[in-house]
C-alpha cells in the first residue's frame, strides 16, 4: 500500500537524530579514517540525513536529539532504561563529529534536558499542525505512530517506507491514536517498559478493536473473553497505566523556537566539503552541490590564465616545443567509454610553468574547429613517445590505451598522481583527482560535462571544446601541482623507489595487456551453458526432493521456512530479517541434514553460471577477444585487481572452473603459456619468519602439507593420510591470514577445542611462525604500519581501535600484508623482468593476463619452448630468498591445457 500524500500545505520535516545515530552505527560495518578515527556511525547518519533532504525536499526542518533523556521518565519508573549500557567505545568519539556534520549541513538542532527526541518531535508536530503545517517525521521508531494522522506521516529512509494512518491500520490492525495503549499492553523490553503477561501484538490489537482504549477496557474488564488475559490485566492494572505514561510523548515542552524559524537553509558547502574530506567521505563530497564559493587566493580553482583551446597545427607545434624544452608535461584525456575501444575526444595539457591548453580532436559540434588526428599524431607523436620527456597526469594507463587506439605510444610516465597517492595510503578507497585536489590543494575543480561522469546528458563529443576546456585544463594543472607534493612525501618515507622502479614502469605493460585481450571460444561457453543448465535443474529437483516440497531456492525467507519450520533444524544465527541462511550457517547445518549441502552446491554452480557462462560471451569485443581492465590502485596489499570482466576469480580447482578456462584459447599458430609461482606465500612466510622447520622443508623440496601434517600429528611423512594432509593444508594456508580456532573449526567441520589444539601443535613445531605473527602485530602497533620486503606500506591505525572486532580484523591484516604484499611485488617484478626479456630477444610473444601468482602469454608455436624457459628463469630470479622460488610452467592451445 502506498501512503496517500499529505494535503497541500507547508511541510515541517522532523528528524529523529538520536535514533539515527544508533541505527547507523549498527547498520554500517566498522569504518575508520586512515588516522584511525572511527566513522561508521557518522557516515551512516550523514547518508540518512542527505537521503531525507533529497527525497522529502523539506521547506522547514529540525533535528531532535536526546539530552539526559531518561531523567523525566525515571521519575515515573526508576527502572526505565536503567539496564541499558553506555554506548560502545568506538561510538563515543563519533557524537561530536555528527554534531559537526549537522552544523555543516546547516540544520537546526533542538533538545530539552531530561526529555527524549520523541518528546521534542511530538511537541513540534503539535505546534506545527496548530499553525497550519503538515509534518513529516523521519524515523524508524514505531513509537512515533502515536502522533500519526492525516497531517503527520512517518518516513524510514533505511527501508524507504512512508507510513500514514492506512499503513498503521493494515500493519497493526489499530488506529494511530491507539498506539499508546497498544504499546502499554505489549511493553518494551529494550526500554524496560513492563508488559501485561500473556499479551502479544495480536491480542493487544484485538483488545483495542473490541474496547477502543485501555481506560474503556479496564472499565469493562468482565467483557474480556479469555480468563487468563482478564486476570493478567486485572493484576497488572497499575503497571499497565504506568507503562502508558512511559510510552506517551510529552507534546507540551517549552521550546524556544517558532516554526517559521525552522525554514530550511542551504548547506554550508565549503564547510561540508572540508569536513567530508577530513572524514574521507570522498563520495559524499562529490554528491554535494557544485561549490560556488570563492577559492583560496593562493590556490585558484582554475589556472590563473585561461585555458588555451588549440585550433591550429601551428599552435600545437608551439605547445609541443614548449613541453620538449621544459622536459615534462601533464595530460588528462577527455573520453567516454572503455579506453581500449574508445576514441580520444580531446586532451587537457599543463606545462611546468602553469600554462594550460586543451587540444580538441573529436568534438562533433557544428562550426567547431579542432586539430585533425593525423596532424596531432604528426606533431605530438614523437614527444609522447620520447621517454626523456616526463609525462604526468591521473591514471596514465588510460591515456596510454587511448593513444594506442591512434597508433601512438606513451613513454616516460613519471607523475601519475593516482599511483603516487595510492602508494602513500593503499587502504584509501579512491584516489580521484577532484578529491586529491580538494584535499591537498584546497581547490574545487570545474565540473566535467554530465555525460563524462556517467550522468544523463549529451554525449561528450556533442559538447564544444570551449565547454570542456576549462575542466580538462584545470585537471591537468591540478596533477601538475599535486605531483611534487606527493613525490616529496614518498621520498620522506622511502617509497619513491617503489614508484619509480615498479609501479610506473608497469603502466605500459598493463596497457598493452588490456589492449591485446585474450581470445574466447564462445562455442565452448554455449556447450557448457547447456550442460550447466541441465545440472542446475537436476540439483534443483534433488533439493525439492530433500525438502519434501517445491520452493524458491533463491528466496531466503522461503529457504528459512523449509530449514527451520519444516525440517526443525536449529537456528544458529539471526539477521535483520530473521534466521540466517548464509554460507557459514549452511555449512554447519549440512552436518545434520543433506539439504543445506545441496543448497550450497546449487548456489556455487548458479553463481559460476551467472558470473561467467552468461556474462563473458556478451563481453567479447569485435576482435573476438575479452579485454579486462587492471587496477593498480585498488587493493590494500598491492595486488592487481581485474574488472569488466574480473578474470581473477575463475576457480582453478573445480571441474567447471577448468572447463571455463578451456574457453580461453590461442590464435591459430599460437599457444598459451602459463607460468605460475608454486606456493609462493608459504615460501615467503618461511623466508620472512625464518622458521627452521619450514625452511628445511622447502629447501629439500618436500611436500609441505605432508611435512606439516607429520609435524602436527607426530607421524612420519609416509604415514600421513589424506585427512591429515587436508587439515595441514588448511592450517598452512590459513596461518598467514591470522586463522583463528573458530575459523579452522568452521573450515574443517570440527570442534573449536580440536581446532585450538591443532593450531597449538602447529605453533609448537613452527615456533618461528608464532614469533613472526606476534612480532609483526606488536611492531605495527608501535609504528602504525606494516610493510613488504620491498618497502610497500599499509597503514594499520585500526590496530588500536576500541572496537574489538575492528582491532582483530586489523591484526589479521597486519599478519597477512607482509606476505601477500610481497607476493604482489614479486609478480609485478616478474612482469617487468619477463617483458624486458621478451623485448630484448625480439620475440613476438605477448603477455595476456596476470591472475594472482600466474602470468599467461600467447606465443607463436616456434617460440613456446623459449618462452617457457625464459619465464621460469625470470620469475625464479626476481628475488633472492632463503628458499627456492619455484615456478610451474605449461603450454597448450587453451588456458586449461597450459595450467
Amino acid at each position: 500500500m502506498v501512503s496517500s500524500p499529505l494535503r497541500s500545505a507547508p511541510v515541517l520535516t522532523l528528524i529523529d537524530a538520536s535514533s539515527f545515530i544508533f541505527r547507523a552505527y549498527h547498520a554500517v560495518p566498522p569504518l575508520s579514517t586512515s588516522k584511525g578515527v572511527p566513522t561508521n556511525a557518522v557516515l551512516g547518519f550523514t547518508r540518512m540525513v542527505l537521503k531525507s533532504l533529497k527525497d522529502l525536499e523539506p521547506t522547514h526542518i529540525a533535528l531532535a536529539f536526546d539530552k539526559d533523556s531518561r531523567a523525566e521518565r525515571q521519575k515515573i519508573d526508576p527502572n526505565y532504561k536503567a539496564h541499558r549500557e553506555g554506548p560502545p567505545e568506538d561510538l563515543v568519539p563519533q557524537f561530536a563529529l555528527i554534531r559537526k556534520v549537522v552544523e555543516a549541513l546547516n540544520l537546526p538542532v533542538l533538545e530539552v534536558p531530561g526529555w527524549e527526541a520523541d518528546d521534542v518531535i511530538g511537541t513540534l508536530a503539535a505546534r506545527a499542525k496548530a499553525e497550519g503545517f503538515c509534518v513529516q517525521v523521519v524515523t524508524g521508531d514505531k513509537d512515533f505512530i502515536q502522533i500519526v494522522d492525516e497531517d503527520v506521516r512517518l518516513f524510514d529512509p533505511m527501508k524507504d517506507v512512508h507510513t500514514g494512518p492506512a499503513e498503521v491500520k493494515e500493519r497493526l490492525g489499530i488506529e494511530p491514536r491507539q498506539m499508546r495503549d497498544y504499546l502499554s499492553l505489549i511493553g518494551d523490553a529494550v526500554d524496560n517498559v513492563p508488559k501485561v503477561p500473556g499479551i502479544g501484538d495480536k491480542t493487544a490489537a484485538a483488545l483495542l478493536q473490541q474496547f477502543g482504549d485501555v481506560d474503556t477496557m479496564l472499565a469493562r474488564l468482565d467483557e474480556v473473553k479469555k480468563p487468563k488475559i482478564r486476570e493478567a490485566i486485572s493484576s497488572h492494572r497499575e503497571s499497565l497505566l504506568r507503562a502508558r505514561q512511559l510510552v506517551t510523548f510529552n507534546t507540551q515542552l517549552d521550546l524556544k523556537v517558532t516554526i517559521p524559524e525552522l525554514i530550511r537553509r542551504p548547506i554550508d558547502n565549503a564547510r561540508a566539503r572540508q569536513l567530508f574530506t577530513e572524514l574521507e567521505f570522498f563520495r559524499l563530497v562529490n554528491e554535494l552541490p557544485a561549490d560556488t564559493s570563492t577559492p583560496k587566493p593562493t590556490e585558484p580553482a582554475v589556472p590563473a590564465a585561461p585555458v588555451q583551446v588549440i585550433t591550429s597545427e601551428e599552435e600545437l607545434k608551439v605547445l609541443t616545443e614548449a613541453a620538449r624544452e621544459a622536459g615534462s608535461l601533464f595530460l588528462v584525456p577527455a573520453y567516454a567509454g572503455p579506453p581500449f575501444a574508445t576514441p580520444l575526444v580531446g586532451l587537457g595539457i599543463a606545462l611546468p610553468d602553469g600554462r594550460t591548453a586543451y587540444v580538441p580532436l573529436r568534438h562533433d559540434v557544428l562550426g567547431s574547429v579542432q586539430v585533425p588526428e593525423a596532424r596531432f599524431a604528426h606533431v605530438m607523436g614523437g614527444l609522447l613517445a620520447d621517454p626523456a620527456v616526463k609525462k604526468g597526469g591521473h591514471d596514465l594507463k588510460v591515456l596510454s590505451l587511448l593513444l594506442g587506439g591512434m597508433k601512438l605510444t606513451l613513454q616516460g610516465a613519471h607523475d601519475d598522481v593516482e599511483l603516487l597517492s595510492y602508494l602513500l595510503n593503499p587502504s584509501r578507497r579512491e584516489h580521484a583527482l577532484p578529491d586529491l585536489s580538494r584535499e591537498r590543494l584546497g581547490l574545487e575543480l570545474p565540473a566535467l560535462p554530465a555525460t563524462a561522469e556517467g550522468k544523463k546528458g549529451r554525449p561528450l563529443v556533442e559538447h564544444s571544446a570551449e565547454e570542456v576546456a576549462a575542466a580538462y585544463g584545470a585537471r591537468a594543472d591540478a596533477a601538475r601541482r599535486l605531483a611534487p607534493r606527493l613525490w616529496e612525501e614518498l621520498e620522506a618515507i622511502g617509497l619513491a623507489a617503489l614508484a619509480r622502479d615498479m609501479e610506473l614502469p608497469l603502466l605500459p605493460i598493463l596497457a598493452r595487456m588490456e589492449q591485446q585481450g585474450v581470445k574466447l571460444d564462445t562455442a565452448v561457453f554455449k556447450t557448457l551453458s547447456t550442460q550447466v543448465d541441465a545440472e542446475c535443474e537436476t540439483k534443483l529437483k534433488h533439493i525439492h526432493t530433500l525438502a519434501g516440497q517445491e520452493f524458491n531456492v533463491g528466496s531466503n525467507p522461503q529457504l528459512a521456512q523449509v530449514l527451520y519450520e519444516k525440517l526443525q533444524l536449529p537456528i544458529l544465527k539471526k539477521g535483520k530479517t530473521g534466521p540466517s541462511t548464509d554460507q557459514e550457517v549452511l555449512e554447519k547445518l549440512a552436518e545434520q541434514h543433506p539439504l543445506p549441502g545441496a543448497i550450497l552446491e546449487y548456489r556455487s554452480l548458479s553463481k559460476l553460471k551467472s558470473t561467467y557462462l552468461d556474462t563473458l560471451p556478451g563481453l567479447v569485443a569485435k576482435d573476438g577477444r575479452i579485454h579486462t581492465t587492471y587496477h593498480q590502485a585498488a587493493t590494500a596489499t598491492g595486488r592487481l585487481s581485474s574488472s569488466d570482466p574480473n578474470l581473477q576469480n575463475i576457480p582453478v580447482r573445480t571441474e567447471l572452473g577448468r572447463e571455463i578456462r578451456r574457453a580461453f584459447v590461442a590464435e591459430a599458430g599460437y599457444q598459451l603459456v602459463s607460468a605460475d609461482y608454486s606456493q609462493v606465500e608459504l615460501r615467503l612466510l618461511a623466508h620472512i619468519a625464518e622458521d627452521p622447520v619450514l625452511l628445511d622443508a622447502f629447501q629439500h623440496d618436500e611436500d609441505i602439507h605432508s611435512r606439516t601434517a607429520a609435524e602436527i600429528f607426530g607421524v612420519t611423512p609416509d604415514k600421513v593420510d589424506r585427512d591429515q594432509r587436508r587439515v595441514a593444508k588448511t592450517v598452512n594456508f590459513g596461518i598467514a591470514y591470522g586463522l583463528s580456532p573458530h575459523g579452522l573449526s568452521t573450515r574443517l567441520s570440527i570442534s573449536v577445542e580440536e581446532a585450538r589444539d591443532i593450531i597449538e601443535r602447529y605453533f609448537t613445531r613452527y615456533a618461528g611462525i608464532r614469533r613472526y605473527l606476534e612480532d609483526t602485530v606488536e611492531r605495527a602497533r608501535k609504528t602504525g604500519y606494516v610493510e613488504t620486503m620491498f618497502g610497500r606500506r599499509r597503514l594499520m591505525a585500526d590496530l588500536n581501535s576500541k572496537n574489538r572486532a575492528v582491532a582483530q580484523a586489523a591484526e589479521r591484516a597486519a599478519i597477512n600484508m607482509p606476505i601477500q604484499g610481497t607476493a604482489a611485488d614479486l609478480i609485478k617484478k616478474a612482469m617487468l623482468a619477463v617483458d624486458e626479456a621478451l623485448t630484448k630477444e625480439r620475440l613476438a610473444t605477448v603477455m595476456l593476463l596476470q591472475v594472482h601468482d600466474e602470468l599467461l602469454f600467447e606465443a607463436p608455436e616456434a617460440e613456446v619452448d623459449r618462452v617457457k624457459a625464459l619465464a621460469r628463469q625470470c620469475m625464479s630470479s626476481v628475488a633472492t630468498l632463503k628458499v627456492p622460488l619455484k615456478v610451474d610452467v605449461g603450454a597448450g592451445k587453451t588456458w586449461a591445457d597450459a595450467h
